[in-house]
Order: structure tokens, then C-alpha cells, then sequence
């Protein structure tokens, strides 16, 4: 990309210095690291819990840096520096929402399809799944991993090219409001919200808060797309039913009984709990699809991603060819296989609904071993999070595992209410992974699940250490 300094000009600014000349600028693109800065490029410092890019503005400067945006609360103590720097510079009161800004700017100059993918549950695996069945026709800007935040989303909005036909961005919450902030930035054509379950609930209340949070995609699409807004609404979803009202034109699908443009069905489970799933489209022959990631949510995935590929006339055959090749992310239900042992690697996050549908995995996959479950602490649940911990505790039974392994506070509320499993708690994760070894024999399938605070992927990394992985299967992630 390049920018005039016209462009950089017209955003909201408190001052401007050095741009006297400005039809002679042109950067050739936006940097917010220094480290990683071109010639020419224009650099925006921002603020981070433990940093200040600020404080290496002189770095970016000698590393070719063309120009500098900074904000006031940096400048005001920093004035003779600032004014030393031998660059165009922009004082602004807040560079993060210079970047929106400055993102939103960019992102007008295109008329293409821009999809955003929002929800509690899934909306990664998703976001890739869509990804994946698009570029087999399209040339596509896609979300990087799960950069869906106020700093993320600009940052993939400013990759925007001449060669791209659609964008399909993720977008994420945890406070309200920044739905909408996030969709101010992007102005999507189309928005689809994969579900909305228990996540976030100590800033969101309850499932009407959550609901009312991820519904400000649609929200957004009502109000700023009255006449052209494409929803994709997931019909066995109620509070989304209810929240897509009003939207200029809705795409539906689901698996339960009743109309929807787009019908799935769940022909079988293969011994990894792989579904085949069928996919009906509305006066249509339907076709089927043998996945390769485990688990019913991932077949409730799987037909959201048909369904925008059905609904941008991708042929069948690619979007089946893609949806059964598809292997997603790491630490999303990844399944490895460790010499004779399987680890379903789900640790990215957690929360109530994630892990019904981890344990769910767990107790569909056929092993001539033993099942065990090793859970750590759903955070953010708030005033909920006790009994959330005890209800999970309470499904555990159901996914057929005979070890229960948990650690950390709350996650003793999950172990006290669990029934028939034998369990045992640990304060240590390090006694925890000892015990694991202990239990773990050939044919056995481990969970391993736990919110991003409590870094279980150092689980999985000791077992893979004591384990080699299995070089004739391919890891698997949904």
C-alpha cells in the first residue's frame, strides 16, 4: 500500500509539523514496530500493557521511518525531541484510534465484499473455513490467526490490495461497544455471527448481554447497510434470530427442523469423531462432506462455511474438496497423536460452551484405552464462574472419561461436583503432569483444556516431549 500525506493530513489531528510540502510525501506503508520498520514507511507508535512504542520513535526514525504519528500525553514531556526529529510529524490525542481511523480511511477506497465473522464459540475455525472454501475462487484478505481486537483489525484492514475480490475478518469482544467500534472501522457488506454461548460473562452479565454484545454486528448492518446488508443467520440460535431482525436481506442455516436457505445434517461420526455431514441449499441436490477435524461444533462450522460459499457460487465440488481438507488452527482441538497415545490439544481458550463441546469430542472418539479429561479454570465468568465450574464437573460423566485431572482454584469447584470419574485436583501443574504420566497407557485419549491465563499448552508441550508424534498420521486441529 501507499499513502499521500493528504491521507494522513485529512485524519483527525491536533497539529501538524513538517508538512509543508505535502504533495511531495509518499509513504509506502504503516509500521507500529520498529523493529521491523522500511524506508519510507510511516511509523505509528502505540501503547501495550507492558510497553510504550513511543519511547522508540528515534529507532524508527533512523530505520527509515518517513514520518511519525505520536500522541499528545508522549509529546507534551518530550517536546525538544520531538522537535528534533528531522520527519513530518502528526500529534494526535489517541494513536490507537488514529489507527482505526487511518485503517477506515484505507478500507474506503475498495468496493469489494468484506464479511466480518463474530460469536462466543468457533468464530477462528470459521473464519478459516470460509477463508479456505473462498480461495478456491477468489483472491481473499483473511484475518491473520485471531487478530480481531482494536489493534488486529486495522492492522489486517491496511493489507488491503488492488488484487483482493473480499475480505473475511474476524472480530472479537469482551467489553460492549467494541463490536460496533470494530465495524465503524471495517463497514462490512455481510457479518456473520457463529453462535453466543457463556464467554465473557464477568463484563457481560448474562447470555442477554452476551447476545446483546455480538449483536452489534447486526446492529450495525440494520442501521448502516438499511438497503444492501447481507446477514447470515444461524437459525438454531435464538438470541441471534432475534437480533437479526431488521436486516436488509438474511441467509439461514442450521441443523434443526424448520426452513432455512441452507439445511446440515449429520450423516455419521467416524471413530476420530470426524462427522460426515450432508448440506441441502434450497431446491438443490444436497452433497456430502467427510470432515477432517472431530466434533459436532466443527460440522456446525463447516455448513457456516458452505453456506457463504454456496451464497458467492462457489461450485460444490471445491467447497467440498476444501471443507475435507481442511485442519484449522493450533491449540483448537488439535489432535495429536503421541506414538499410541491421542492428545486433543484444546487450549487456546475456554469457557462453559467450548468445553460441553471439547467433552462432547472426547466422548465420541472410539479408543480401545481409558478417557482422560485434564481441565484447568474458565476465566472471566465473574459472579457466574463457581457454578459454571460445578456444572462442567457434573457433564464430565457424559464424556465417558474415567481420569479427571484439574487445576486451579475454580477448577476445584469442576472437580468437587464431578461424579464416577476418579479425579484428583492439583495447586502445581508440575505435580498434575507427573500423575499424567503416570495414568497415560497405550491406546488412551487425553483432553487437555483450559483459558488462555492458564497456559495448558505447557501440558501438552511436556507430553510431546515424552511422546514422539506419530509420523504416519498428520496432525489434525479443528
Amino acid at each position: 500500500m501507499t499513502l499521500k500525506a493528504n491521507d494522513i493530513l485529512s485524519l483527525p489531528h491536533l497539529q501538524a509539523l513538517g508538512f509543508e510540502r505535502a504533495e511531495e510525501f509518499i509513504f509506502t506503508g504503516v509500521s507500529t514496530d520498529s523493529r521491523t520498520i522500511r524506508h519510507g514507511d510511516l511509523f505509528l507508535p502505540v501503547r501495550g500493557d507492558t510497553f510504550d512504542g513511543h519511547n522508540f520513535i528515534t529507532k524508527a526514525v533512523e530505520g527509515g521511518a518517513a514520518a511519525i504519528i505520536a500522541d499528545s500525553k508522549w509529546v507534551e514531556p518530550n517536546q525538544i525531541l520531538f522537535s528534533s526529529l528531522n520527519v513530518p510529524r502528526l500529534i494526535v490525542e489517541d494513536t490507537i484510534r488514529t489507527y482505526g481511523q487511518l485503517a477506515n480511511a484505507h478500507r474506503k477506497k475498495f468496493k469489494i465484499p468484506v464479511l466480518v465473522i463474530g460469536g462466543s464459540n468457533g468464530k477462528t475455525t470459521t473464519k478459516e473455513m470460509i477463508s479456505s472454501v473462498l480461495r478456491t475462487k477468489f483472491r481473499i484478505l483473511s484475518t491473520e490467526g485471531n487478530l480481531n481486537n482494536h489493534f488486529g483489525v486495522p492492522q489486517t484492514i491496511l493489507r488491503l490490495d488492488k488484487e483482493h475480490q473480499m475480505a473475511v475478518l474476524e472480530i472479537g469482544t469482551n467489553h460492549f461497544g467494541e463490536i460496533d467500534y470494530l465495524c465503524s472501522i471495517v463497514e462490512p457488506t455481510h457479518v456473520l455471527i457463529t453462535n453466543v454461548g457463556r464467554e465473557h460473562l464477568e463484563f457481560f452479565g448474562s447470555l442477554d448481554g452476551v447476545s446483546r454484545a455480538e449483536g452489534e454486528a447486526f446492529e450495525w448492518l440494520r442501521q448502516r447497510r438499511r438497503s444492501t446488508g447481507i446477514g447470515f443467520i444461524n437459525n438454531d440460535d435464538a438470541h441471534l434470530k432475534k437480533r437479526s431482525k431488521g436486516i436488509h436481506k438474511t441467509i439461514t442455516y442450521g441443523f434443526a427442523r424448520g426452513p432455512a436457505h441452507v439445511k446440515g445434517k449429520v450423516r455419521s461420526l467416524d471413530e476420530n469423531a470426524c462427522a460426515q455431514l450432508e448440506i441441502r441449499q434450497r431446491a438443490k441436490n444436497p452433497f456430502r462432506v467427510q470432515l477432517s477435524v472431530p466434533g459436532h461444533h466443527n460440522a456446525f462450522n463447516a455448513l457456516a462455511a458452505a453456506t457463504v460459499g454456496l451464497t458467492f457460487r462457489v461450485p460444490v465440488k471445491r467447497i467440498q474438496q476444501s471443507l475435507a481438507s481442511f485442519l484449522s488452527a493450533s491449540k483448537r482441538m488439535q489432535v495429536l497423536k503421541l506414538d499410541s497415545v491421542i492428545v486433543l490439544n484444546d487450549t487456546y481458550n475456554s469457557n462453559p460452551d467450548s468445553v460441553m463441546a471439547a467433552l462432547g469430542v472426547l466422548g465420541s472418539i472410539g479408543t480401545p484405552g481409558k478417557k482422560i479429561a485434564v481441565l484447568a479454570d474458565m476465566l472471566e465468568l465473574g459472579n457466574n464462574a463457581v457454578e459454571e465450574h460445578k456444572r462442567i464437573g457434573e457433564e464430565v460423566a457424559s464424556s465417558g472419561a474415567k481420569y479427571l485431572l484439574t487445576y486451579g482454584p475454580l477448577s476445584l469447584h469442576t472437580h468437587e461436583a464431578a461424579v464416577r470419574a476418579q479425579k484428583f485436583h492439583y495447586e502445581q501443574k508440575a505435580a498434575l503432569v507427573e500423575h499424567l504420566f503416570g495414568l497415560i497407557s497405550p491406546g488412551d485419549v487425553v483432553l487437555i483444556k483450559g483459558s488462555r491465563g492458564m497456559k495448558m499448552e505447557e501440558v501438552v508441550a511436556l507430553l510431546t516431549e515424552r511422546f514422539k508424534i506419530s509420523k504416519s498420521t498428520p496432525d489434525q486441529a479443528a
